[in-house]
């Protein structure tokens, strides 16, 4: 993992368009995260290199902007946040299933 961020860049960001937003979010991307479907609607989170969550599956306008935990992220392990302005961790019932490293090119 990368270095860990602590505060959100990307949040307000807007687009012109779903192009510009599609293009932004493909070269923005380090990690995809997947989650055990546990009848929860977000399965998915994409996130930058220091942990913030760009781009979700569902409710993006929840979770666009949290600050995953990188030095809690496991396979097999809740997902955390880091809570703005305290050093801690907020762990959600989404269990990590799959972390893709899109920075390594096959």
């Amino acid at each position: 993992m990368q270095r860990q961020k602590y505060y959100p860049e990307f949040k307000n960001k807007t687009f012109k368009s779903k192009e510009s937003f599609g293009k932004w979010l493909q070269k923005t991307t380090e990690y995809v995260i997947e989650f055990v479907d546990n009848g929860q609607d977000c399965l998915e989170w994409d996130i930058d290199k220091g942990g913030e969550v760009l781009n979700s599956n569902l409710q993006s306008s929840i979770w666009n902007g949290q600050i995953v935990n990188l030095f809690e992220l496991e396979i097999g392990k809740k997902i955390g946040t880091l809570v703005m302005g305290k050093m801690e961790t907020q762990f959600y019932d989404f269990i990590v299933e799959k972390i893709i490293d899109k920075s390594i090119k096959i």
